[in-house]
């Protein structure tokens, strides 16, 4: 494409109407077809020329020239109408990889396309026991929607479809659920307030990793920050007030500590700890575990995890793999109630290992394994395994 041609199909995208701009390029004259158009985007600074004054408008536009005028069109979303947006949006798509040279993230775009941002991850997973009759294929894809409201509030939508291979249903199809729905608000700098369905852990996961309905404020800095939270776990009927505190007292160290009360008499409460170290070169060497201790009319247990991992997979980048081995004993009354590592279960204990490889960018396998599996009487228990490839969108 000429660079005249672009120019003119620039003003109509972007409704720039500076009638009397004056020209700064010496070879574009007040008789060039093009010359009303080239003048005002040069005087909003959108085109430029070379270095000797002129703007060469017969040559043809390399790329990396149409993503410098992709970019400060970029800039002036706020300024267009809709139809004018959604084109600048299928440009950025197209020049990505320049506009990334430039420094400018596409990604940028998302709170600007309707004020949304949209996400998502596939997953098919299989899981196994030693009985085999245990065993399953099944899928789960997400996608999720942040709108930002202002500044300081967004709200989220996320909608969610899970289905086991085989499984029948009423319609044999498969419905779509809501799986999140809050909004989020920011009180300055240190403190935050959401309110609404969302995904929330409690320590590191070994008590519960699931979905999470109430209310949720943290106060503090990355290094030290308090959450508390009143609402349900988990579909669960009885409301529970959750504290946590997180602390960093260096880099490489994270301890958490939090309280679970459950508002209903005789039922449980938690309290428990974590700690997180990483070390060695690239700290890539983990060691880390978890206490919880479960308090009820009646009864008590506790639960606990150890491990040691080296190396972490990250979906940004293809050949990055981690390895963990955790040890783990859950007493018969300790809560867990929807842990990260949903194949442990009260009543047992052992080994859990899992191994993580990004496969490609944005696409990662995962395998998760019991071993050496017993109840608290040292009987054998099945053991449990499960293979996930994972995408994200």
């Amino acid at each position: 494409m000429k660079k005249h041609l672009a120019v003119l199909a620039a003003t109509a995208v972007l409704g720039v109407t500076s009638a009397f701009a004056a020209n700064p390029f010496s070879d574009v004259t007040p008789q060039d077809w093009a010359y009303q158009a080239v003048a005002q985007l040069a005087s909003q600074g959108i085109v430029n020329g070379y270095p000797d004054g002129t703007f060469q408008g017969q040559s043809n536009i390399t790329r990396f020239e149409m993503a410098q005028m992709v970019a400060k069109a970029m800039a002036r979303q706020g300024q267009v109408d809709a139809e004018q947006n959604a084109i600048i949006n299928r440009l950025a798509n197209e020049f990505s990889a320049e506009l990334n040279n430039l420094g400018v993230r596409v990604s940028t775009l998302e709170n600007k396309v309707g004020n949304f941002a949209f996400t998502g991850d596939a997953r098919l997973r299989y899981t196994g026991e030693n009985d085999a009759r245990a065993s399953k294929f099944d899928y789960r894809a997400r996608v999720q929607f942040d709108a930002t409201v202002n500044d300081n509030t967004k709200a989220v939508v996320r909608l969610a479809t899970e289905k086991e291979f085989g499984a029948n249903n009423e319609d044999n199809t498969t419905a779509a659920s809501v799986d999140q729905v809050y909004v989020q608000h920011n009180f300055g700098k240190y403190a935050t307030a959401t309110a609404g369905r969302q995904d929330y852990v409690i320590g590191n996961g070994l008590v519960f990793d699931d979905i999470f309905e109430g209310a949720v404020a943290t106060v503090g800095k990355d290094n030290l920050n308090a959450t508390a939270t009143y609402g349900y776990l988990n579909g669960n009927t009885t409301p529970v007030s959750h504290y946590q505190v997180n602390y960093k007292p260096v880099e490489n160290v994270a301890v958490k500590g939090y309280v679970v009360d459950y508002h209903k008499k005789g039922v449980e409460s938690v309290h428990g700890a974590s700690l997180d170290v990483n070390f060695g070169g690239h700290n890539k060497v983990w060691a880390g575990g978890e206490y919880a201790r479960t308090e009820q009319v009646g009864a008590s247990g506790e639960a606990w995890t150890a491990g040691l991992g080296y190396g972490e997979a990250n979906m940004e980048k293809a050949g990055t793999w981690g390895v963990k081995a955790r040890y783990y004993d859950a007493k018969g009354h300790s809560a867990l109630i929807a842990p990260t590592w949903d194949l442990i279960s009260a009543g047992h204990k052992g080994v859990f290992a899992t191994v993580d490889y990004t496969v490609a960018k944005n696409v990662g396998l995962s395998a998760f394994a019991t071993i050496d599996t017993k109840d608290q009487d040292n009987k054998e228990q099945a053991e449990a395994y499960r293979a996930e490839l994972n995408y994200k969108f």
